[in-house]
């Protein structure tokens, strides 16, 4: 059976005098009708005018003739807005401005209601964008705390190492945490120290490379040079003093001069030289202590040398 309603859509309202209202089918819509949501209303849109004619209607054409084609079969001449499912149409003059008045007011609440929410989001946005500044980066905070307090330079005191050989020099320095020269880079490692770079008693840093002044050999004559390796091999071979080593290279022909320079620069340690020698005598003979003393004092020895002598052999 033909549905003998026009289809919905936009048509002018006999009962509105002839104002474009939207027929759904069944009734006419007024603009006017509460809208509960208004960001929310979906309002169909409206057909052309110039697609009008093409639209049926069921006894006859709309009073506005200028809008549609009068000669639609179907459509009544003077429809009856009950018949049509309508209200009944307002008195003439008003129902144009009550309804164009409606329609400006529903506009104008979903215009807010999208200005409203574009605001929104654009507060929204801009105060993300100031807590996210405003918040210190993980990479900023990391590399703040990688960064660390050098440590203090630990500080020392060169040592006095004067009158020293060179290296007995370089083991006092090494144990002061400086920096000496190498043993091989020393002309002479026995050579005695005459001062040091920075000098002695000086506050550094530690680890500071440290400058050794040696004392320098003097070159040595044919004649000294055989005094002091004679003077060497009694001193290997017996405990002798200061003044009985000379004795013994005296009577061996060397000059008083070059016999006093090889006993001064064979390396001998007199103390050392009297406990041998008392040593000696013990092995020899019973001593007392006295004739021990008397024995190591007639072979030239000092009084601290024979001393140390007498407490090294138990006297």
């Amino acid at each position: 059976m033909t549905n003998p309603n026009p289809a919905p859509g936009w048509y002018p309202a006999p009962h509105a005098n002839n104002e474009l209202r939207y027929w759904d089918g069944m009734q006419w819509l007024e603009p006017q009708q509460p809208v509960t949501d208004a960001a929310t209303v979906v309002f169909p849109t409206a057909p052309l005018l110039s697609d009008a004619p093409t639209m049926a209607y069921p006894s006859g054409p709309p009073a506005a003739a200028d809008l549609v084609d009068s000669t639609v079969p179907g459509y009544p001449a003077n429809p009856d807005p009950a018949t049509m499912g309508g209200a009944p149409a307002p008195a003439e003059g008003t129902a144009g401005k009550k309804s164009k008045k409606g329609w400006i007011i529903g506009g104008s609440i979903a215009a807010a209601v999208i200005l409203i929410g574009g605001v929104a989001n654009a507060v929204g946005g801009a105060g993300g964008n100031d807590v996210a500044d405003d918040k210190p980066s993980s990479s900023t905070v990391t590399a703040e705390q990688a960064v660390e307090e050098p440590e203090p330079a630990v500080m020392v005191a060169v040592p006095d190492v004067t009158g020293l050989t060179a290296t007995e020099a370089l083991v006092a320095l090494s144990a002061a945490g400086l920096n000496p020269p190498a043993l091989t880079t020393l002309a002479d490692p026995l050579a005695k120290v005459l001062a040091t770079t920075p000098a002695a008693g000086t506050e550094v840093e530690k680890g500071t490379e440290i400058t050794l002044t040696l004392e320098e050999k003097p070159k040595l004559t044919l004649a000294q040079e055989n005094a002091i390796r004679s003077a060497q091999s009694y001193l290997d071979f017996s405990g002798f003093s200061r003044t009985g080593l000379i004795g013994q290279l005296e009577y061996e022909g060397f000059s008083t001069e070059d016999a006093t320079f090889a006993v001064d620069n064979a390396g001998a340690d007199w103390n050392l030289e009297a406990a041998e020698s008392a040593q000696q005598y013990l092995d020899f003979s019973s001593f007392s202590r006295d004739g021990l003393y008397g024995q190591l004092e007639y072979e030239g020895f000092l009084p601290s040398e024979i001393e140390y002598g007498l407490a090294a052999v138990g006297y």
